[in-house]
């Protein structure tokens, strides 16, 4: 047993610590790594297991040997920050290191700087104002090309100012970046940088982006986009006001400089798709801040260069998608997309449609939105990108739905051989069962609000597009819009769905509903049928709900007549067109609808005049739908017999004053087009005609009662003879 204590003994004894030399070497994990395992070797001299367990002292053993595992703790942490166990540089150390030809000197600096450049550790909260300021311009002069220069070397120094300059609240940081480059700029100024003047940063930066298939170029490229696209750079150095002062011409010559850069890139074989990306990101934030930069970007032919990447077979997603982004921003300038749309774009961007990203798809919808509306549209060969768009309708995601459906609402505007294709696509039956399936969509990322914003958009946008293939106007084809009358009359869900966004549906939806219906049944009458004993979700009629329509909405639009603002206006279309909709359906369905129609009316006309919603300033649109629904309910058999129309004008008796004063309504000044010339005529025939209506039954009536008083003489006449 003393034996085995004393072999213990004699393991502990044989640990040797560590010499004060090897304690203040470098950090190096190489270093560290040799030390630990001379500290294990010196610790496992003799193996733990060959100690005598039942007889040693094995608890002491623990005990006294944990100086070793101390020292091989510490060393571990030594490893995992490096900067603890060593003095720091200083500033002029760091500046002699960088400025050095020599690689294994600049190491030290570079060492020195990245631990302070990770995630959570601020560059500038390390460092005072001034000390910063010569970190950072020791850095960028590294960036000046250099013979025998390390690539790899080139790199280190660029990320280390990219993450210096890439954290949000880094502002001492942009000031200096900034205040470099004006030095640089400015022939005056004194630096010691051998580069021409003027020069810039970005120059620096575009000098080492150009060199491709190099170890830094990727890093240069995300740097470049830093000091481009944030914020505090876009206002100082990009922003339309640089235009304004002292240096505007080098502002210009360095706004000029970038473009070109970003354009040439992107135009490259041999560029990264990675680096396409940021050109592209650039591009698109640079040309939004300054006008002045996007026409540079214009005349350098950047929006072939972007239909291009659309129709290469070959660009990727993070390629395709900043490219569609800026696309969308572009075509806010008109000239831009009819350069796309005439270079084929709109048929490219379709081909695209097929693409799994959901990213994509949005933006790419949100381009063919802006492109549809173009004049250019008209004169290209849409029918595949159609049926393509078509597809998209039913998705179930609602951005994708709202922008298809926005698409198919604008294309058929300008050229309307696109409707026709829309019919023949059966887009009829595709915008019904949006409006009926609305349920499935998701909105996991949306306030309630804008979940209820979106699909509303998505049910205007879809009764938009029945409200276009179905109207007849000049240039429109009539067999077409038969065709898509028909089709949605012997769809089943239509009736339900046209009921219910008359009944409950937000205004444009209400309006839209109103005037397809009203085009519908004026073409196929048969399709009125069906609403006879259909109600609504307060079981009202077809009939009850368009005339509480009409008043409802005359109302506000003689509210709205006297603000007259933009806003204002735009409402006071909507509603004119609800009540012109409502009350012109309603004539229709007393001349040629269903007796039963009118039955369901006459309960309602005991209790309302329509007279008395006449008004000086109606609009004569308004005025004239108006008047038309007075005679074609004053017209029927029973409001003949009954004389209606005399009954109306006798509840009021100003009305028979007023009436006439419509016949001289003030015409707007000449020349009137031929529409404002048929609506003044019409309203003067219906006028006098419900003027002559109202002469004959008041005639009717007197003679009615000089019969009814002859009766009755001769009655009395008779009575009194039998007495």
């Amino acid at each position: 047993m003393e034996a085995s204590i004393s072999r213990v003994h004699a393991w502990q004894g044989n640990f040797i610590p560590q010499s004060p030399q090897q304690s203040q070497r470098p950090p190096s994990v190489i270093s560290s790594t040799i030390s630990n395992m001379t500290n294990t070797s010196k610790m496992t001299t003799f193996s733990a297991l060959s100690v005598n367990t039942k007889y040693g002292q094995f608890d002491n053993w623990i005990q006294q040997s944990q100086s070793a595992l101390m020292k091989l703790s510490h060393s571990s942490v030594e490893n995992q920050d490096p900067m603890k166990s060593r003095e720091r540089m200083t500033i002029p150390q760091i500046e002699q290191s960088l400025a050095s030809y020599d690689m294994s000197v600049q190491v030290a600096a570079i060492r020195e700087l990245e631990p302070l450049v990770k995630p959570k550790v601020v560059l500038e909260q390390t460092y005072c104002k001034s000390d910063l300021e010569k970190i950072i311009y020791a850095l960028f002069e590294v960036l000046v090309p250099r013979p025998q220069e390390n690539e790899n070397m080139i790199r280190k120094v660029i990320e280390i100012l990219h993450r210096a300059v890439v954290q949000k609240q880094v502002r001492r940081t942009e000031k200096i970046f900034h205040k470099l480059n004006s030095e640089l700029m400015d022939r005056n100024s004194k630096h010691t940088f051998q580069v021409p003047r003027p020069y810039s940063i970005y120059e620096l930066v575009i000098e080492r982006a150009s060199r491709l298939d190099t170890a830094y170029d990727q890093a240069a490229m995300l740097l470049l986009t830093q000091i481009c696209c944030k914020p505090f750079f876009m206002k100082y150095v990009f922003s339309e006001d640089q235009s304004k002062d002292k240096q505007s011409a080098n502002h210009q010559r360095l706004h000029k400089v970038v473009m070109k850069f970003a354009i040439k890139n992107l135009r490259r074989q041999e560029t990264k798709k990675k680096s396409k990306g940021f050109c592209v990101s650039i591009i698109k934030n640079l040309s939004m801040r300054n006008e002045e930069i996007f026409n540079i970007a214009y005349k350098l032919g950047v929006i072939p260069t972007f239909c291009d990447i659309i129709k290469d077979q070959f660009s990727d997603e993070d390629l395709l998608w900043p490219t569609m982004q800026a696309l969308a921003m572009f075509f806010s300038y008109k000239k831009v997309g009819e350069d796309f749309v005439e270079l084929g774009g709109a048929q490219a961007l379709c081909k695209l449609l097929s693409h799994g990203s959901s990213r994509l798809l949005h933006e790419l919808l949100a381009c063919m939105q802006r492109l549809s509306l173009l004049d250019g549209i008209k004169n290209q060969d849409m029918k595949d990108s159609i049926c393509c768009v078509i597809q998209m309708v039913g998705s179930d995601d609602p951005t994708v739905a709202e922008r298809a459906t926005g698409v198919l609402r604008n294309i058929g505007h300008l050229n309307k051989l696109n409707k026709v294709i829309m019919v023949n696509r059966n887009v009829t039956n595709e915008a019904i069962a949006v409006l009926r399936t609305s349920n499935r969509y998701q909105f996991p990322h949306q306030t309630a609000e804008a979940a209820k914003k979106q699909i509303s958009s998505i049910y205007e946008n879809s009764l938009s597009i029945l409200f276009n293939v179905t109207r007849m106007g000049e240039d429109d084809d009539i067999a077409s819009a038969l065709k898509a009358c028909r089709m949605i009359s012997e769809n089943r869900d239509a009736t339900d769905v046209l009921l219910y966004f008359i009944n409950l549906g937000a205004q444009k939806c209400r309006k839209f509903a109103v005037a397809v219906m009203h085009q519908v049944i004026d073409k196929v009458p048969a399709f009125a049928e069906r609403f006879v004993h259909l109600t609504g979700a307060n079981q009202e009629t077809l009939p009850i709900l368009l005339l509480k329509r009409a008043y409802e909405s005359l109302g506000v639009w003689q509210a709205l007549e006297v603000m007259r603002t933009r806003k204002a206006d735009e409402e006071m279309e909507d509603h004119e067109a609800i009540v012109c909709g409502s009350v012109g359906l309603l004539s229709i369905l007393c001349r040629k609808g269903n007796p039963r129609f009118f039955e369901i009316l006459q309960f309602q006309l005991t209790s309302i005049n329509p007279f008395t919603s006449l008004f000086p300033q109606m609009s004569n649109r308004i005025l004239l739908g108006w008047i038309d629904f007075i005679l074609a309910i004053c017209c029927t058999e029973w409001s003949l017999q009954n004389r209606l129309m005399y009954h109306f004008l006798m509840q009021d008796h100003t009305i028979q004053h007023t009436l006439p004063q419509y016949l001289h309504r003030p015409h707007p000044h000449p020349p009137m087009s031929p529409a404002v010339f048929d609506t003044y005529k019409n309203i003067n025939i219906k006028i006098n005609e419900i003027i002559e209506i109202s002469k004959r039954q008041h005639q009717q009536y007197n003679e009615q009662q000089h019969m009814a008083m002859i009766h009755a003489q001769q009655q009395q006449q008779q009575y009194q003879m039998r007495r």
